[in-house]
């Protein structure tokens, strides 16, 4: 699977066949990192022999991702231009605006559609929603975002880009989001109309950021990772390397970014040369244990959700809290404040949930 990802995102040369029995396995497995997209078009590129009705389901496969993809940029562009037209101030982030930056887009995976409000223009963009849209936006039980469907499609308007454990770490966050994005305004072109994302500087660690919250509770798929990867090979030349270096510190993540930089070397095959920062053997170090998490944790995830729910529950909250802390004991060298604290946070949280509900 990884060798098809990285034949898809580099155009590194296949080195491995994958037999007619052996590609149900392999498009199982990317299905459940969020990858399928990438396999099916790696398999349909590279004319693999895998047999008449494989190649027919992973031809399915390939189209049903372009489908979806053409529809949601449609979706986006639709919701951006109201939003334009208003002159109010949001940014999109994750989804299709990681999307942009693959070799074909059409084969990332697609989601809900995320967007952020600074804090002085929430209010007025949430009403203008609702208005606009006819809809009621349904609160989460949660302290990031609120949600709404329109069209058929998952919207989820945060009030927070992302929160950090430890609270030192969120008021050096909170001291400085909100002036970037209004600061540094940033578009991309999303089915036509010019979208506000974050700063590439600013992008590089959020997308971190939200990846280590999926690391640590619900397993991390590898589109995750590959978005990162994307992300850091095309603004290459834009993210500012010691102010990145300056928010890492600041949230505590350094150590983490250079281990999993490591991993998307050694096994994404992502160029060394182009990560931001220099990798030592004690980063390479945890590239094994972060690896085998990796292909582990995600179906632990994936199995907790199916078997108790994803909604608030007692036994939601204790298997996640399982899960936490396994990795805490694991990895807790690499992001210790942010760990530890993640424990007070859950429980704060979860008491505030099941009240709400």
């Amino acid at each position: 699977m990884l060798a098809l990802v990285r034949n898809e995102l580099w155009g590194e040369p296949l080195t491995c066949r994958v037999s007619e029995n052996e590609v149900a396995e392999v498009l199982q497995t990317a299905k459940e990192q969020s990858v399928s997209g990438l396999v099916a078009n790696a398999i349909v590129r590279n004319r693999l022999p895998v047999g008449e009705d494989m190649t027919m389901e992973v031809c399915a496969i390939q189209k049903l991702h372009e489908k979806k993809s053409s529809d949601m940029n449609a979706e986006i562009a639709l919701f951006a231009g109201f939003l334009n037209r208003r002159n109010l101030q949001y940014v999109i982030m994750k989804g299709q605006t990681m999307a942009a930056l693959y070799p074909n887009p059409a084969m990332r995976t697609t989601g809900d559609i995320d967007f952020y409000c600074p804090k002085a223009s929430f209010q007025a963009t949430q009403q203008a929603i609702e208005e606009r849209l006819g809809v009621v936006m349904k609160h989460s039980n949660s302290e990031r975002h609120d949600n709404f469907t329109n069209n058929g499609y998952s919207f989820e308007m945060h009030s927070e880009l992302t929160i950090f454990n430890a609270p030192s770490h969120q008021k050096y966050w909170k001291s400085f989001i909100d002036k970037s994005i209004e600061n540094e305004p940033f578009q991309i072109q999303i089915g036509g109309e010019p979208v506000p994302v974050l700063p590439p500087t600013l992008n590089a660690l959020y997308i971190f950021a939200h990846l280590m919250v999926h690391f640590m509770e619900t397993g991390l798929g590898l589109k995750q990772l590959c978005d990162w990867a994307m992300l850091l090979h095309h603004d290459r030349d834009a993210i500012d390397t010691a102010r990145l270096d300056e928010y890492l510190r600041g949230v505590g993540l350094k150590k983490a970014y250079l281990c999993f930089g490591a991993w998307l070397v050694e096994k994404l095959g992502f160029p060394e040369a182009e990560f931001p920062y220099p990798l030592s053997p004690q980063h390479r170090k945890w590239v094994a244990a972060l690896h085998d998490n990796l292909m582990k944790m995600r179906v632990a995830g994936i199995d907790l959700d199916s078997k108790v729910g994803h909604k608030v529950s007692l036994l939601h909250s204790l298997g996640t809290a399982s899960i936490v802390l396994k990795q805490t004991l694991r990895f807790l060298p690499l992001a210790p404040r942010e760990m530890l604290w993640r424990f007070p946070v859950m429980a704060a949280w979860s008491v505030k949930k099941r009240l709400i509900s």
